[in-house]
């Protein structure tokens, strides 16, 4: 049975749009800033995100890691969000999946603490098939990946990523399957689309945050969800 909250979100005050670019974290240099700022309309600070509107659909900048997602979608969804589309970096836990690649993720494992209080007993939740067929249509990414979301990046001991594995993870990041929560929760549409960041699948971490490779992804794949540009780069 599902009881009501004592504590409600807030509507969101001028939102209108049904879908969510979620933009956890940005690389360096702020490539995904910018774009956003080029193609949306007037910042909407939030505190710990920042609202963008990118004609009919409002980008989330910010608000990293599970319970912040939480936090916040849950008052776009009480202003009528239907659709979150998350666009985001991610660890690879194995060799099939190098620095750079592009995914869609396909299932996503419960390694944080938010999703138990929507549905205390799952594990392992999965996208929208329709929003995430729509997202391989539009970027022609045909690679599929199986996602473990944690609270904690600096707690990925050999021991976790053991089990890890043993879950059927190959990738990692810290929001995927508490948005996918939460969506199934309210019955609204979630998909996540991933690039490589890092790998730690040998047990040393290799990174690719800060390299070339990373913001041809970002223009490649993500730039084009934003839209069309609105404003002059000037």
């Amino acid at each position: 049975m599902r009881h009501p909250s004592i504590v409600t979100p807030k509507p969101i005050r001028g939102f209108k749009d049904k879908r969510i670019i979620y933009l956890p974290c940005d690389l360096p240099g702020g490539i995904l800033s910018t774009a956003v700022k080029k193609r949306g309309g007037p910042k909407k600070d939030l505190g710990f995100c920042s609202l963008y509107s990118l004609d009919g659909q409002t980008a989330l900048c910010g608000a990293m890691g599970a319970a912040a997602a939480g936090l916040v979608l849950e008052s776009f969804i009480a202003s009528g969000a239907e659709d979150i589309l998350i666009l985001g970096f991610c660890g690879s836990l194995s060799r099939r999946f190098r620095i750079g690649d592009v995914t869609a993720i396909s299932r996503a494992l419960v390694d944080e603490g938010t999703s138990k209080h929507y549905f205390p007993r799952r594990r392992c939740f999965l996208p929208s098939p329709a929003l995430a067929a729509e997202l391989e249509s539009k970027t022609a990414v045909r690679r599929k990946g199986v996602i473990i979301s944690t609270d904690a990046p600096f707690r990925e001991t050999p021991d976790w990523l053991k089990e890890s594995r043993r879950r059927g993870a190959e990738l990692v990041d810290m929001e995927t399957s508490a948005v996918f929560a939460l969506a199934a929760f309210h019955g609204i549409r979630a998909a996540s689309l991933q690039i490589v960041s890092d790998e730690i699948f040998s047990g040393r971490e290799k990174s690719g945050f800060s390299g070339p490779l990373l913001r041809q992804r970002v223009a490649e794949f993500f730039l084009p969800l934003l839209g069309r540009r609105t404003r002059d780069s000037g």
